[in-house]
């Protein structure tokens, strides 16, 4: 009798402990299983940006942005560094500069403050209208704006002048920063 019940009991135990090894074979396999998708999907993930005028879907990856995206940023910079007035001059510069690349940060923040100065002592005032929609390359990370920019000095209109102008880009951790801003000619 004692046979029967130490037999018995020695067929609990490996049922037992078959039943824990499938469950741990089975949460090492799930384990591996979810470490690889970690790993396929690491990269490619998107996020899903508000531009400041929402147009269109736009979207922000590690390596890359939409076309979407690129453009409506180069506008809302554009409206930053061109259109400024003696008295809103400073918001635009430190707004501005927020999205400067660091490399560039300094060379920049003098530029807009003897522009600042200056609107300031001459009273004027800067306004850019955008004549077309911007030309992006978003593998390259560059855009082209054109459009009309225009001077008031004291109580004067100035004729507005037809200008385009280049912003190149790098991609930060998924931020759009500002590695250069300059005229360029209409077709290069």
């Amino acid at each position: 009798m004692k046979h029967i019940l130490k037999k018995s009991r020695i067929q609990y135990l490996v049922d037992n402990r078959n039943g824990y090894l499938l469950l741990a074979s089975g949460s090492i396999i799930l384990n591996i299983l979810l470490s690889l998708i970690i790993y396929y999907v690491m990269g490619y993930e998107r996020v899903v940006l508000v531009p400041p005028n929402i147009t269109r879907q736009s979207w922000v990856s590690q390596n890359s942005v939409s076309p979407e995206y690129l453009a409506s940023m180069s506008l809302f910079f554009m409206e930053l560094r061109f259109n400024l007035t003696p008295s809103n001059a400073l918001i635009q510069r430190q707004l501005f500069l927020g999205y400067v690349e660091p490399s560039q940060y300094e060379k920049l923040k003098a530029e807009l403050i003897e522009q600042e100065e200056h609107l300031k002592k001459e009273h004027i005032a800067i306004s850019f209208y955008p004549t077309a929609s911007p030309f992006v390359d978003s593998d390259k990370l560059i855009a082209k704006v054109s459009g009309d920019i225009q001077y008031v000095v004291g109580d004067s209109l100035q004729p507005a002048q037809h200008i385009v102008y280049q912003i190149a880009y790098r991609l930060s951790g998924g931020k759009l920063m500002i590695r250069s801003i300059e005229e360029v000619k209409e077709h290069e």
